[in-house]
């Protein structure tokens, strides 16, 4: 059975831990053995410093090396584009070889997602430009940053729009065969 780390904003959800486990079991269905960041050894109890941090992250460093599949959540998370975490662990994802799938609830051009959730104005470039003075020139047909898009594509795993039992059907279809 193949082990699917789930990548993702959830963990910041109030109900994070039930979500999660709605999904590993979801996964289970699917014939995959699910493992999400709240897996690794560390006890709940520890002191909110930045020891406790390094231990998380060393510790969803481990469950990524062990997995064979990430599934990123790809939706924008508090503004335009991916959370920065799951950024990350596509990232190494990648440099470790593991195959990547990715969701959003819709594929638009960046430019579009930036408008959408950020706000855009008018720029001489011909460009739009955000609010803190960046211009909006990723304009190439890709939904995410291109490293990351790329990287899920180049992994041999696919990005999908829709939801995640959406991406996890197409993950079992094309991982089964």
């Amino acid at each position: 059975m193949k082990t699917i780390y789930l990548a993702g904003p959830e963990v910041f959800l109030p109900n994070a831990v039930t979500v999660l486990q709605e999904r590993k079991s979801l996964c289970n269905s699917y014939g995959f053995h699910a493992i999400t960041p709240f897996d690794s050894e560390i006890p709940l109890d520890h002191i909110r410093n930045l020891e406790l941090a390094r231990k998380i992250f060393l510790g969803n460093v481990e469950l990524i090396q062990k997995s064979d599949i990430i599934l990123a959540n790809c939706n924008p998370f508090r503004g335009a584009l991916i959370d920065d975490g799951t950024a990350f662990e596509i990232g190494f994802a990648f440099s470790l070889g593991k195959k990547i799938y990715g969701y959003s609830g819709y594929l638009l051009s960046l430019p579009e997602i930036v408008k959408r959730n950020v706000g855009t104005f008018p720029h001489s470039s011909g460009y739009a430009i955000d609010k803190d003075g960046y211009l909006v020139n990723e304009d190439f047909g890709n939904s995410l940053n291109l490293m990351i898009e790329f990287s899920i594509e180049k992994s041999g795993g696919i990005l999908v729009e829709g939801e995640f039992e959406d991406s996890l059907k197409r993950l079992a279809e094309r991982e089964k065969k």
